[in-house]
């Protein structure tokens, strides 16, 4: 290809270059993605709240509890149920009747043995006949009103009490969202604290390299260590966006934690009781359940007493019959003893002991989850607080060697990679310190949810 030919296209690109330019500076600029901008529940603002009332939010209004609660208020209709077996029973009945199967009775031949004024023909069914029955049935002794209220009662505190323990678990899993993200506040501050410092070296670093008494090794190395804080900033950042949506949704609301304070009292601890892990809501449920399971049992060996039940009925009749009388009451006394069903009887006595020795051994497996959840967070809460005395002493330590250091590097007496060492030391021992007082929040939580009173503590 000759130069003339170069040059003829050359030519023609410049063309259609120019003749695209304002058909393409006339489009408009696509819009921005609506994934470019952050989900709805980011821009809403979570209202600042304690502890406390985050727990008292969750105990009140959390989708989780309330859910519990409305399982045990269904159980607890069953008591209701229960006693209806003693309720009388009102029922009120009427009938219309035509019929061409007119029934008449004629004593015209026995006129003569006939009192006077008697009807010689009495009329038992007529072409249109009306009939009304008002009946009252009162139960006076029956085997089921005599026990399952009793066993009704047993089974609802069994659901209340479970209820109870799944509000503990919610509260506890609210108070281990809260102070965790309490706690990524503090990791948060030590990593911004050390971005800082890392920005502050690379600063000295830059003057000291223009002044010549300094390599670009050591700007090279301040610049890692603001990106390594920085990176540890993100992290944890994205963490704490990953709590928000729990702690939301263990409490029916947006919320925020607080800063650090002192820490939330959960009461004294049972632990001078001989057995503190019975006031579990869990154990507490395992016995209701058992007694409503023994009651059962006492039914079953009960059923052969009779059932009796008084019976008041008034009945309307439009045809007078023999008796002359269209309203006529009786008085009943129903007496129903049971001698044989098919075996059925035995069979749910043996069916309900079998589930009393489930409802045993469930109990006994409740206390021993109780037992060792208490042990374990009485170990766990005593290893908290040693661990934080140990990293607020280490984060003290750390403190006073970086000032220290900092100190020796203006008089030129340490390197940067001294003054490194001395802040991933400090940022490591007040990331341990903010982790470790979250902990120890977080441990007292549990004993007390292990006593059955975190909830009652912050009422």
């Amino acid at each position: 290809m000759n130069l003339c030919t170069l040059s003829k296209l050359r030519l023609a690109v410049l063309l259609l270059a120019v003749a695209m330019g304002p058909a393409s500076r006339a489009q408009p600029a696509a819009p921005p993605s609506q994934s470019s901008q952050p989900p709805e529940w980011q821009q809403q603002q979570p209202r600042t709240v304690t502890l406390r009332e985050a727990l008292q939010l969750a105990a009140k209004q959390g989708p989780d509890v309330a859910t519990a609660r409305a399982q045990a208020a269904l159980v607890e209709v069953s008591v209701e149920r229960a006693w209806t077996a003693w309720r009388p029973d009102l029922v009120a009945t009427g009938t219309f009747d035509h019929t061409d199967g007119i029934q008449r009775v004629d004593f015209s031949a026995f006129k003569a043995f006939l009192p006077p004024g008697a009807p010689l023909v009495t009329t038992i069914v007529g072409q249109n006949n009306e009939y009304a029955t008002l009946q009252l049935t009162q139960p006076l002794l029956t085997p089921q009103g005599l026990f399952l209220p009793g066993i009704a009662r047993n089974a609802s505190e069994a659901a209340a009490r479970g209820a109870d323990e799944a509000r503990e678990q919610v509260l506890l899993n609210v108070a281990r969202a809260y102070l965790g993200l309490q706690g990524l506040q503090g990791l948060l501050a030590a990593a911004r604290d050390a971005e800082r410092v890392a920005l502050r070296r690379e600063e000295d670093a830059r003057s000291r390299i223009s002044a010549g008494t300094a390599v670009e090794i050591d700007l090279l190395r301040a610049q890692t260590d603001t990106a390594q804080a920085r990176s540890q900033e993100a992290a944890l950042q994205g963490q704490q966006e990953s709590l928000f949506p729990l702690l939301e949704a263990l409490t029916g609301e947006a919320i925020a934690p607080g800063p650090a304070g002192r820490g939330e009292d959960f009461g004294k601890s049972s632990g001078d009781q001989v057995t503190p892990w019975e006031q579990s809501y869990a154990v507490k449920s395992a016995t209701a359940a058992v007694r409503a399971t023994q009651g059962s049992v006492r039914l079953d060996s009960f059923l052969w007493i009779p059932t009796v039940a008084g019976v008041a009925r008034e009945s309307y009749n439009s045809n007078g019959g023999f008796s002359g009388k269209n309203l006529i009451y009786d008085l009943i006394l129903n007496v129903s003893v049971p001698l044989y069903d098919r075996g059925a009887r035995y069979a749910a006595q043996h069916e309900d002991e079998a589930r009393l020795s489930q409802a045993i051994a469930q109990l006994a497996a409740a206390r021993a989850r109780a037992r060792s959840t208490w042990i374990g967070a009485r170990a766990n809460l005593f290893a908290a607080e040693a661990v934080l005395a140990q990293a607020n002493a280490q984060a003290q330590l750390a403190a006073r060697a970086q000032v220290q250091l900092d100190a020796s590097a203006r008089a030129g007496v340490a390197t940067s990679l001294d003054l490194t060492d001395a802040d991933n030391k400090k940022f490591g021992a007040e990331s341990a310190a903010a982790q470790a007082r979250a902990g120890l929040e977080i441990r007292k939580a549990e004993v007390a949810a292990a006593e059955g009173r975190l909830y009652t503590s912050v009422q």
